[in-house]
């Protein structure tokens, strides 16, 4: 079996662009809207999905799920700290560990690099996404 694995497999318009091409192809996708995390903070991706779509017209893609949840845990930070002080916000941000419709937030208080996101495994086949 002959397995390909492309970055660019999770994009909306992955198959769409390379039709048979894409069957059976591999990739990560940062968030798809049909996978559920348990104890959000800020609203469920159905909600997200559905005002997104009134507002543009179209489904959105991962950049725009994932910079609302930014967003989300931005606001969170702010709950917590009282506070817009870069400083106070950074160090808050350590210590938060939370889900969102995107997925999960943490980061390393060292290396500020996130540790709680994990990246999906998709396959298109049969010019749907398989996750």
């Amino acid at each position: 079996m002959r397995v390909v694995a492309a970055v660019a497999a999770g994009l909306r318009d992955f198959s769409t662009e390379l039709e048979q091409i894409a069957d059976q192809v591999l990739g990560p996708s940062q968030w798809e809207p049909g996978i559920r995390f348990p104890d959000i903070i800020g609203p469920a991706s159905d909600w997200f999905l559905d005002s997104f779509q009134g507002q543009f017209g179209q489904m959105p893609d991962y950049i725009a799920a994932g910079s609302f949840a930014t967003g989300l845990v931005l606001t969170e930070c702010i709950r917590r700290t009282s506070s817009l002080d870069d400083e106070k916000l950074r160090n808050t941000a350590s210590d938060v560990d939370c889900n969102t419709f995107y997925g999960r937030f943490r980061i390393d208080s060292r290396s500020g690099m996130q540790t709680g996101h994990r990246t999906l495994l998709i396959r298109w086949q049969g010019g749907q996404k398989i996750v």
